[in-house]
């Protein structure tokens, strides 16, 4: 493992439920991977959008080179949250396993931004996923976040409590205060293992 490196993930529901909110979500995001370029320990990012389609955005690129449009993501009035975030989880899996292991990450993070229930789902259950979430927890020591808004029960993936973000979607700067919270989460996580690793 590269011990330099680590790897976030992005798994977006792009739910019309936040479409009056979307440019502050869209800002909130955006300062959120401005501010993890600041972080000690070089970064790669993959995003995963689902809705309507699935769209890989990045995959495993540094996050010096993660572009943004002018409009992020498209909105959409479906939720397959279990069949996108199991491909996602797998997707990057199957990558790193074809990664010469010297250049894997020695951590990855994975998030799951999610504000609807699970409507459009054919293959994969919640059941299914939160064993994913725990396997590769327990076996690959991922670690995994959630933000969202209430409506869907961290329990049910296997994400601690303390992992979890909540939006509070009718509040001025409501995800802008989100993805602050969940982006000192993520750097408490990052500098801990970098001050492991420095110790070994």
């Amino acid at each position: 493992m590269d011990n330099n490196l680590h790897e976030l993930v992005f798994i977006f529901d792009q739910s019309t439920e936040i479409e009056k909110q979307y440019t502050d979500a869209q800002k909130g995001f955006i300062a959120l991977i401005d501010a993890q370029k600041k972080a000690k320990t070089n970064t790669n990012v993959t995003i995963d959008v689902f809705g309507s389609e699935y769209l890989n955005v990045c995959d495993g690129i540094s996050i010096n080179d993660v572009k943004f449009a002018d409009e992020l993501f498209p909105l959409s009035g479906v939720c397959p949250l279990t069949d996108s975030a199991v491909k996602a989880i797998d997707d990057v899996g199957i990558r790193l396993n074809r990664t010469y292991e010297n250049c894997r990450p020695s951590k990855v993070i994975v998030t799951i931004v999610t504000f609807g229930r699970d409507n459009a789902s054919k293959k994969h259950t919640y059941d299914e996923l939160a064993e994913i979430i725990r396997r590769q927890t327990e076996v690959y020591k991922w670690s995994f976040f959630l933000l969202t808004d209430f409506s869907i029960n961290m329990e049910k993936l296997n994400i601690p409590e303390d992992n979890t973000v909540i939006v509070k979607k009718n509040e001025t700067d409501g995800f802008k205060k989100a993805y602050e919270e969940l982006n000192e989460k993520i750097t408490a996580l990052r500098d801990k293992i970098s001050s492991e690793n420095n110790t070994q």
